[in-house]
């Protein structure tokens, strides 16, 4: 991933206007559209490759940012 998709995931993943819920509906109807696409034998654009890389790397970095291996002071 080059660097301007790396900044865009990582300003999407701190974003607090963006709900985890918001990132979930974002990565079914990339998949959505993907597989209408695939299904009907239609080209694939690249842009849609590129958005659903972005919105799937900022949701990992979400989910990463919100663990916490120790939850209740477990050290």
């Amino acid at each position: 991933m080059n660097e301007e998709a790396k900044a865009l995931s990582d300003g999407l993943a701190h974003s607090h206007e963006i709900t985890d819920y918001d990132f979930w509906r974002a990565l079914k109807s990339i998949e959505d559209e993907l597989y209408w696409l695939e299904r009907n034998r239609r080209p694939i654009p690249i842009d849609l490759i590129y958005v659903r890389a972005i919105v799937r790397t900022a949701r990992q970095k979400r989910l990463f940012i919100a663990y916490d291996p120790a939850p209740f002071d477990a050290f």
